[in-house]
């Protein structure tokens, strides 16, 4: 399972056009009303789980709702990984939106402003403040009132330190924040380390600024605003830190290529990287084994990023309050409890069952595994969508261009100012409205 997020801001821009003037076709507009009588016939639709590992799971959720609530039938389809945002155009445009639905953020708050989904903040208030208020945050939008989705799975980025090569530097101990990583690095750099594993993207660069207790708006007012003295600032230091050998090379090399910080960690020659919660078991212990008992997981800085899957219910649907009752159903602490046992690495979407990770974690195949994992559970209460609602029109494209220009001042071919305003009017003139 990949955090489906990044592929889903890719398309967005595209969902949002198809939709721009669809309204639910002809199919009866619904508020979700759980008043009505639970019975009937309902859809529930998935996104590439219907597999070996997942179906059982989902068949025996569905079978348990059915035996609860007699005279109810759900039908279970699932869409493969690639095209499934044509399906939800598709779908969305003939008013056949499945009831129950699974969306990232991203094709929720598009559907969302075409009238496409339930408010669950209007027909489900109390039952929302069971789950976490950054995954609520995610399904919550500028310009349209309400709550759109319940938080379904979620995820996050930690820290994993080399403590080896830190001991080079005469530390002992991860250092505890953003500018004391600068500040270590500084150090090492003096000393042939190197500890950039990557350079900051437009993303990363929101935690870094935040870290330190400032401000990083990136949009405003609907305009990408990520050009900052602050974020100027940072990428000034690793400029400095690449004349001094703190940058690794490959940093510069593969920016913009999926897990480039994480292959670079690996192979042992820098001291720092960000990697997924189950980074230890699944990644580390596979591809750089004789790595494992140098490497240290640390929590994220700042504001740490989240990564969030959903359950939506179609505004659309003939039976609102089945429909209702079987997304509540499939995402309360129970049911959450028992996906995150097969999805492992990702988060449940209540905040009850992060209170004890123990509950749901895989058995840790090594000590640091577990040491992550409930750093992770910890972070689920802050973490937060990059940028906010302004990532639902940030495509991949803008931030690999940005990042590509960040590269170059990093170098020292261009200033830092020069790189964040051509990234920053790249994404303002390709962006979607």
């Amino acid at each position: 399972m990949k955090f489906r997020s990044i592929l889903a801001a890719g398309v967005a821009a595209s969902v949002a056009v198809v939709l721009a003037g669809c309204t639910g076709g002809g199919a009866p507009q619904s508020d979700g009303s759980s008043d009505g009588e639970i019975t009937g016939k309902i859809t529930f639709q998935t996104w590439s789980l219907k597999n070996d590992k997942f179906t059982p799971y989902f068949n025996d959720v569905i079978a348990a709702f059915e035996k609860e609530h007699k005279g109810v039938e759900v039908n279970w389809i699932d869409q493969p990984a690639d095209g499934y945002e044509d399906k939800i155009l598709q779908q969305a445009e003939s008013g056949e939106l499945p009831d129950v639905v699974n969306l990232p953020p991203e094709y929720a708050g598009e559907l969302a402003k075409a009238s496409q989904l339930v408010d669950l903040k209007k027909a489900d208030s109390k039952t929302l403040e069971e789950y976490v208020e950054g995954g609520l945050e995610g399904y919550t939008y500028e310009g349209i009132d309400g709550t759109y989705a319940y938080p379904w799975y979620l995820g996050t980025n930690l820290n994993y330190w080399n403590m080896e090569l830190l001991g080079k530097g005469g530390f002992t101990a991860p250092p505890k924040t953003f500018e004391e990583t600068l500040d270590d690095a500084d150090v090492l750099a003096t000393k042939g380390v190197q500890t950039m594993s990557d350079i900051p993207d437009v993303k990363a660069l929101q935690w870094m600024v935040t870290d330190g207790g400032g401000e990083y708006p990136f949009a405003v007012d609907g305009k990408f605003m990520f050009d900052t003295p602050e974020a100027e600032a940072i990428i000034d230091r690793y400029h400095e830190l690449y004349k001094a050998g703190g940058v690794s090379p490959e940093a510069l090399q593969g920016a913009g290529t999926a897990n480039n910080n994480v292959n670079n960690f690996n192979k042992g020659s820098v001291a720092w990287t960000t990697a997924g919660p189950n980074y230890i078991d699944k990644n580390l212990a596979v591809n750089a084994p004789t790595l494992l008992p140098a490497v240290k997981a640390g929590p994220g800085f700042g504001d740490a990023p989240l990564f969030l899957q959903g359950i939506s219910v179609a505004s659309g649907s003939k039976n609102s309050a089945t429909a209702l009752a079987f997304a509540e159903y499939v995402t309360n602490t129970e049911n959450q409890v028992e996906f995150v046992k097969l999805a492992a690495g990702f988060f449940p979407g209540t905040k009850a069952a992060n209170e004890d990770p123990s509950a749901f974690a895989e058995t840790a195949q090594n000590p640091e595994q577990a040491e992550a994992t409930k750093y992770a559970a910890a972070q689920m209460s802050t973490a937060r969508i990059t940028g906010g609602s302004a990532a639902l029109s940030f495509t991949e494209e803008m931030n690999t261009y940005a990042k590509q220009q960040i590269a170059l001042a990093v170098r020292g071919d261009i200033s830092a100012k020069e790189a964040l305003t051509k990234g920053q009017d790249y994404a303002n003139q390709n962006v979607t409205k």
